[in-house]
């Protein structure tokens, strides 16, 4: 299996892993970090997954939520915005946190 290696003009911010990965697992399931470079890759992903979760979504004050079932996008909030508005400027920001919670049967899971 060949691992890419980042190009010498390319930067990156490398942390230790042992700074990185929490010493506690999470209360059940799993928790992480992922570094992605823009959102549309994770909502490609949950689509692609084909998953019933709820993508809440953080850029500084301004915070989105997208409902996923069975990876399709049912629901969007951005602000005043719903629907395909919403998730365009979700798209839009250019950084941010993000966070899954599972569905089940129309109830949000938090695992807590």
């Amino acid at each position: 299996m060949k691992v890419a290696s980042p190009s010498k003009t390319e930067e990156c911010n490398y942390r230790p892993v042992n700074e990185i990965v929490r010493s506690e697992p999470a209360s059940k399931g799993f928790s992480g970090e992922v570094l992605c470079h823009d959102i549309s890759e994770i909502i490609r992903s949950l689509s692609l997954a084909q998953l019933d979760v709820a993508l809440m979504i953080k850029n500084g004050e301004k915070d989105g939520k997208i409902i996923f079932k069975g990876g399709k996008i049912m629901a969007a909030i951005c602000g005043d915005l719903s629907g395909p508005e919403a998730v365009s400027e979700i798209i839009s920001w250019k950084d941010g946190y993000f966070a899954l919670y599972r569905i089940f049967d129309g109830m949000l899971c938090r695992d807590e």
